[in-house]
């Protein structure tokens, strides 16, 4: 067994925005140094998680366009670099980081990270989840965001389960609540008077916006006021829906922030309207900044981070009705919310950064040994 280091090539698609990659980057930064020596590498290095990176952790920027194109320079580099381990998450990420692996004569060891489900997807053909099945059930490790997606997998990829694992997304509670503190001691980011509910997310149909607008345009009080972090392809139809409800002055859309906290520090409530879900990065970030929580039971993800009742509440999917009564409900008693909010803070901390961290370590450590044992470490 080796003292050195791992050393790891974790590569992602993008610097976007979106909760995986900035789950990707806090990552990389917190994965103990004594264990593992990560290099992040992207596919396309100018989106705005940029500022969330490490100094400590190298970056590549392969500099391609879309993804696909990256398997050429990826298989390159793992051939001049010759990692322990290539670490990949999102889908299309994960079967160019195995393509581009597997021909490698000094092969690595291959952890692919399935970040989604992939029933509920509308945009993955035959063909596709064909690739994605071959080269799953290739790869040496797959870790699952969240115990219902790990179960999709290995039932749809026909995958070994001794080779799947879940390992919920990490959140870097101690940094994220005292930013919070700090933030609330600012100016809040949306003037003007009543309480404010929150949303994060991508503009995308996934994240159930147009039902949680459906919902907030029934609620009794016209001046709560409602703000959905985010970028994406439904903005023109959010704001033409916002509209039609007589709601349009009241949503309010400012687009990416990759400040998040400051958000989080002025709301009165977090809402999750996914119709699915790999985990609910958000969900989990909303508890520990000490915010009252509502989500859908969306597959997967909420169901494993709230419990119903004492630390959130649940509501059916796609059921606007009981959101907005469940919106209320939280609204309207103050004490019960601020409860379940302090009971969230305590159990969001088996998702701390460095308990997760901990638990990526040890699987890239146990992939490493079986290289080791194959006489392929270098």
């Amino acid at each position: 067994m080796t003292n050195t280091p791992r050393r790891v090539l974790m590569f992602l698609p993008d610097l976007d925005g979106g909760g995986a990659q900035r789950t990707f980057v806090n990552l990389a930064g917190a994965l103990p140094e004594d264990r593992v020596s990560p290099t992040l590498v992207a596919a396309r290095a100018d989106g705005p998680a940029r500022t969330w990176l490490s100094a400590q952790v190298p970056l590549i920027d392969l500099g391609v366009r879309r993804v696909r194109y990256a398997i050429l320079p990826l298989r390159r580099l793992i051939h001049d670099a010759r990692p322990d381990v290539v670490f990949a998450t999102m889908a299309d990420a994960n079967v160019i980081a195995a393509l581009a692996s597997f021909s490698q004569t000094h092969r690595p060891k291959i952890i692919l990270r399935e970040t989604n489900s992939h029933r509920e997807r509308d945009d993955i053909g035959s063909l596709h989840r064909k690739l994605i099945g071959l080269t799953y059930r290739r790869a040496d490790a797959i870790i699952a965001l969240s115990e219902g997606v790990r179960r999709e997998l290995v039932e749809d990829y026909e995958l070994e389960a001794a080779r799947t694992v879940t390992i919920h997304n990490p959140v870097d509670i101690e940094g994220l609540a005292a930013t919070v503190e700090s933030c609330r001691r600012e100016p809040a980011p949306l003037e003007g008077e009543g309480r404010i509910i929150l949303a994060m997310g991508r503009l995308h149909r996934q994240k159930g916006f147009d039902i949680l607008i459906e919902a907030f345009a029934a609620l009794a009080d016209s001046s709560i006021r409602l703000v959905i972090l985010g970028e994406g392809e439904e903005r023109a139809a959010l704001r033409a829906q916002a509209k039609n409800l007589g709601v349009e002055a009241r949503v309010h859309l400012p687009g990416f922030d990759a400040r998040p906290e400051r958000w989080l520090a002025h709301t009165d409530l977090f809402v999750l309207s996914s119709r699915w879900e790999g985990f609910g990065h958000v969900l989990a970030e909303a508890m520990a900044a000490g915010v009252p929580v509502i989500a859908a039971r969306a597959p997967h993800g909420p169901e494993e981070i709230i419990e119903d009742g004492k630390t959130g509440l649940l509501v059916p999917v796609a059921d606007p009705v009981a959101l907005t009564q469940a919106m209320a409900r939280l609204l309207d008693d103050r004490d019960w919310a601020c409860r379940l909010a302090a009971q969230a803070r305590i159990a969001v901390e088996r998702f701390s950064l460095p308990v997760i961290a901990d638990q990526y370590a040890e699987q890239i450590e146990r992939v490493a040994r079986l290289r080791d044992a194959a006489g392929g470490h270098q």
